[in-house]
C-alpha cells in the first residue's frame, strides 16, 4: 500500500500529552469561518491562545489545499479535537471553510490514502462506522456541508479503501487472505481444548453444553485428535504419530474396518471412519486435524435432533454431560460411577472456560466475542450499561461473580454500531 508523505512540524507543546491507548475511529474536521489555507503551525498558535489554552493544536493531522499533509499533534497521544471522543479518535483537519467552498480534488485524494494508511496500521475498517464527520458526534456544523457530503456519498472512504486494498476484485483477494493468514495465526496460538471449547461456543452452544461435550470427548480420547485406542497400539505395533502418518500416507489402507477407535470422539464404527476418511481427503488435511475432526463431529451431532435440543437448553453441566454420554456417545460401560467421572472432566473444562471472550468461531469470519462488561473496550462500556438498563440486551439473565450481566455475546462490529447508535440518540 502506498504511504503518504508527512512533512514534520517539529511543535513544541506547553504541557504534557497523554497517550491515547485505543484507536477505533477517525475524525475529519475543517477550519470554517473563513475559507483559509490554515497551517499546522497557524492552527497550533490559535489552540494555544485564548479562549483555548490548550497544550497546543489538537488535530493530528493538518491537509492543506496543495495536498500537503502537515503533522500536528503528535499521533500517539490523546487530541483536543472532538469533546468526549478524543480518547479514541485520530482527528484530520482539511484547511479551508466548507461550507461556503469545496475542499481541493487534491485534498480528497491525500486524505483517502491518509486514512487508508491509517486504518491499516490500527487495523480498523474502512467504513462509515469508524470514519465520521465531526458535526456526526456532536452539535457542530464542521466539517462543512460540502466535506461532509463527500463522506456521506462514499467518496471518501471508497478512495480509501482503494488506497488500502486496490481495485474490488484485489480487495477482496486482500480480505481473504488477510483472513486466512489471521485464521492460521489464531489456530496456531491457541491449544487444543481452547479450539474445541471456540468451536463449540462458535456454534451457539451454550458454556454448560460446551464443557459437558468436552468431558466427554476428553473421557474419550483425552482431546487428542490423533489418539488410537491403547489395545490396537499394541496390537497393530504403532504409536498415535505413526498410525496417523501410515494413514496419511496411505502405508495403511485398513483404516476404515480395523475397529480401532481414533481420534477426538474415538471413532470405530467403519461406516463412521470412513465418513472421517472422506472429509480428511476431500480437504487435503491429515486425517489427525482437529478442525477437520471437529467439522465432522457437529455433522454428525445434527443427525441426532432430540439431543440438539437438550443440549442447547442445557441448564447445568450434569445434564449436559450424561446427555451426550447416552445419546450419542454410548459407551460400554453407562454406570453412574462412569457418568460421575464424565461430569468431574466437564466441571473442570467449564471452571476453565465459562464466561470467556469467544476468540475464534467457525463462521466466515475470525472475531472476538464479549460476554461480560467487563471485557468490553472502556468507549464502549457507558453504552452496553445502559443498554442493559433499557432492557435492550441482558445476557438471558445468566449473572457473573460481581453480579452483572455475562454471556452478552458480543461481537466487536456490534458493539461499535450499538455505540454509533448511541451517539445518534436512538438509546435516549
Amino acid at each position: 500500500m502506498k504511504r503518504i508523505e508527512i512533512l514534520e512540524t517539529n511543535l513544541e507543546f506547553v504541557k504534557e500529552l497523554s497517550e491515547r491507548n485505543t484507536t477505533d475511529m477517525i475524525v475529519i474536521h475543517h477550519t470554517g469561518c473563513n475559507d483559509i489555507d490554515a497551517s499546522a503551525e497557524q492552527i497550533h498558535q490559535w489552540h494555544l491562545s485564548a479562549p483555548n489554552y490548550w497544550a497546543g493544536i489538537g488535530y493530528h493531522f493538518v491537509i492543506r489545499k496543495d495536498g500537503t499533509v502537515e503533522r500536528g499533534r503528535p499521533e500517539w497521544a490523546i487530541g483536543s479535537h472532538a469533546y468526549g471522543e478524543n480518547s479514541h479518535t485520530i482527528g484530520i483537519h482539511l484547511s479551508g471553510d466548507f461550507m461556503q467552498a469545496s475542499p481541493t480534488d487534491i485534498q480528497i485524494e491525500n486524505c483517502a490514502m491518509l486514512i487508508a494508511n491509517l486504518c491499516e496500521d490500527y487495523d480498523i475498517p474502512t467504513d462509515r462506522n469508524h470514519i465520521v464527520g465531526h458535526g456526526e458526534l456532536m452539535e457542530t456544523s464542521c466539517p462543512g456541508t460540502n466535506l461532509q457530503a463527500l463522506l456521506d456519498d462514499g467518496t471518501i472512504t471508497g478512495k480509501a479503501n482503494w488506497y488500502r486494498y486496490g481495485p474490488p476484485e484485489q480487495e477482496q483477494a486482500a480480505k481473504e487472505t488477510a483472513w486466512h493468514e489471521d485464521l492460521k495465526k489464531i489456530q496456531q496460538e491457541l491449544s487444543g481444548e481452547e479450539r474445541i471449547w471456540n468451536f463449540l461456543k462458535g456454534k451457539g452452544l451454550n458454556d454448560f453444553a460446551t464443557a459437558g461435550i468436552m468431558g466427554n470427548l476428553y473421557a474419550e480420547s483425552g482431546l487428542s485428535s490423533i489418539n488410537l485406542e491403547n489395545y490396537y497400539e499394541s496390537s497393530l505395533g504403532m504409536t498415535d504419530e505413526e498410525y496417523t502418518a501410515a494413514v496419511d500416507n496411505g502405508s495403511y489402507d485398513n483404516f476404515i474396518h480395523d475397529s480401532a477407535g481414533y481420534g477426538l470422539a474415538q471413532w470405530t464404527y467403519w461406516s463412521r471412519k470412513q465418513g472421517l476418511l472422506e472429509l480428511a481427503k476431500s480437504k487435503s488435511v491429515s486425517i489427525g486435524n482437529i478442525d477437520m475432526q471437529l467439522e465432522y463431529l457437529w455433522s454428525e451431532m445434527q443427525s441426532y435432533h432430540g439431543m440438539m435440543v437438550k443440549l442447547k437448553d442445557a441448564t447445568s453441566v450434569e445434564d449436559a454431560t450424561s446427555v451426550f454420554m447416552l445419546e450419542f456417545e454410548r459407551p460400554a460401560d453407562q454406570s453412574g460411577e462412569a457418568q460421575q467421572g464424565r461430569v468431574n472432566f466437564s466441571q473442570s473444562f467449564y471452571g476453565r472456560y465459562a464466561g470467556r471472550a469467544v476468540r475464534y468461531k467457525e463462521k466466515e469470519e475470525t472475531e472476538m466475542r464479549y460476554n461480560k462488561i467487563s471485557e468490553m473496550p472502556e468507549w464502549a462500556k457507558p453504552t452496553i450499561e445502559k443498554m442493559i438498563g433499557l432492557g435492550i440486551i441482558g445476557g438471558g439473565g445468566v449473572k457473573d461473580e460481581n453480579g452483572d450481566p455475562a454471556d452478552l455475546d458480543l461481537s466487536h462490529d456490534m458493539i461499535r454500531v450499538f455505540v454509533s447508535n448511541d451517539r445518534a440518540g436512538l438509546y435516549s
